[in-house]
């Protein structure tokens, strides 16, 4: 798996004061933070845990993915010594590190701003099903994202703007070779409604005409700063080297006055939503394009011009951040536990959820429970370790729904499966479909196989509806 050099490699300048801090009134615990940051502190600070400056008295480790690399596998070590279980703290691009710190012996990830993952650590009244939805809403979003990404035109010249489109970026994405030293800033651009002749009531002709106008004016203050492109639907993306982020703030406020000067209908005037990402967030180019994309979206809620850099979107952005690190370990223990991609575990366990009457919701838990069933295979040998580890990555921030689903996948509908506590229908039914998709997909969907263990290993109902996708193919 590829991983991505972020952050400094030097010590914080930031420490612990001489005096532990103060908890909140709340405060229920105390956490350690080794060589402490100030976002660490203030993250600590609005979750109302306390602080303290010695492993002594400390129920967990607070480790941030901001310290150099080999500062994190030395904290981890020093506070397992200790007998603390470690919390990776992970900063927006820091993905690939918090992983390398799970396996390095980190017991669970959870990112900077979010407050309700750090106090579930030691009980809160805010509701497990909210972060659960939140969590979901991340990884529906995501999955959209990927989906729409697989149909998109990848057209490397856009007839209307001249300039290149999304193919070429992708191209260029595909090998660039910034230094990270340049500072390069992604910046994500999206004229409301331009893609949309219905939405501006113009004929074909105007809407091209619009389009070549306004795609000059953004190529006129653009293309002094670096590479422009046209990603079709009236987006454009700008790869900014030395863009600092005053100078995106400049850009996006020269943006909007340029696309606030047409007024298509002879009313409102054309908005324009801005985000941009920079080596504050990751070096890491595909982190920039997701993290300038996710800025890009959040501004388009506004109903006027807006611009947002990723780091103000401490939110979405944590919950973001927690299911990167999840699909990353999904994919390192996909490389390590031989048999079918995840993905399409997930794809036939939807498609059985279908069936049974899911929606919605129910559907996404279900699909997202599937896709990250092995991550324990990520930070363990022994395949008996894999659902407990699992849950326990995920318990603080998908919230023990998840956990226990992650749990339950061994379980046998007689009761004879692992860890052998539950049967029947007290078996979290998520956990029953993905369970006869697995095996189904490891059958190459011969239902035979699959339907002698009906009434035994799997559900009957659920071997039915498994049996109906396998006749669909």
């Amino acid at each position: 798996m590829t991983t991505a050099t972020v952050g400094p490699e030097t010590e914080p300048a930031e420490s612990l004061p001489d005096e532990p801090l103060e908890a909140a009134p709340v405060a229920a615990m105390y956490v350690w933070i080794p060589a402490a940051r100030l976002p660490v502190l203030t993250a600590m600070e609005s979750a109302g845990i306390g602080v303290v400056d010695e492993p002594d008295g400390a129920t967990y480790a607070v480790v941030s993915t901001r310290l150099a690399r080999h500062r994190i596998g030395e904290y981890t070590a020093q506070a397992t010594e200790a007998g603390l279980s470690v919390v990776i703290l992970v900063h927006p691009g820091g993905e690939a590190i918090a992983v390398d710190a799970l396996r390095s012996g980190g017991h669970l990830a959870i990112a900077e701003g979010d407050a309700a993952a750090l106090r579930s650590l030691y009980g809160t009244n805010e509701p497990n099903d909210e972060r659960t939805n939140s969590f979901l809403d991340a990884y529906e979003a995501r999955l959209g994202r990927t989906q729409a990404a697989a149909k998109t035109n990848v057209a490397m010249f856009d007839p209307t703007s001249g300039l290149p489109a999304s193919g070429a970026l992708s191209a260029r994405l595909s090998v660039a070779t910034y230094d990270p030293e340049q500072s390069l800033r992604m910046v994500a651009i999206n004229v409301a409604g331009l893609g949309d002749s219905l939405r501006l009531r113009l004929g074909t002709e105007a809407q091209v005409l619009l389009h070549r106008r306004i795609a000059m004016g953004i190529r006129l203050l653009c293309q002094p700063l670096g590479e422009l492109f046209d990603n079709g639907g009236g987006t454009f993306v700008l790869l900014a080297p030395r863009l600092s982020i005053e100078a995106a703030e400049r850009l996006g406020r020269s943006l909007a006055e340029v696309v606030g000067g047409y007024s298509p209908d002879g009313h409102a005037p054309l908005t324009v939503a801005v985000g941009h990402a920079g080596p504050e967030c990751s070096s890491d180019l595909s982190t920039l394009r997701e993290l300038a994309g996710r800025a890009e979206s959040a501004a388009c809620q506004e109903d006027h011009s807006a611009v947002l850099g990723a780091g103000e979107l401490v939110g979405p952005l944590a919950t973001a951040t927690e299911l990167e690190v999840t699909l990353r370990l999904a994919e390192l223990a996909g490389e390590r536990v031989d048999g079918v991609p995840r993905q399409e575990i997930a794809a036939v366990a939807s498609e059985i959820a279908i069936r049974l009457g899911f929606e919605g919701r129910e559907r996404v838990l279900v699909r997202f429970c599937a896709e990250v069933a092995d991550i324990g295979a990520a930070l363990s040998t022994d395949p008996a370790a894999y659902g407990e580890l699992g849950a326990r990555v995920l318990d603080a921030t998908a919230g023990p729904a998840v956990a226990t689903i992650l749990r339950s996948i061994g379980e046998y509908w007689d009761g004879t499966g692992q860890p052998g506590e539950l049967q029947g229908a007290q078996i979290p039914v998520a956990a029953r479909i993905i369970a006869v998709a697995e095996a189904l997909v490891a059958a190459k969907f011969k239902v035979d196989d699959v339907e002698s263990w009906s009434g035994t290993r799997y559900d009957p109902t659920v071997v039915a509806a498994a049996t109906d996708v396998a006749r669909q193919r």
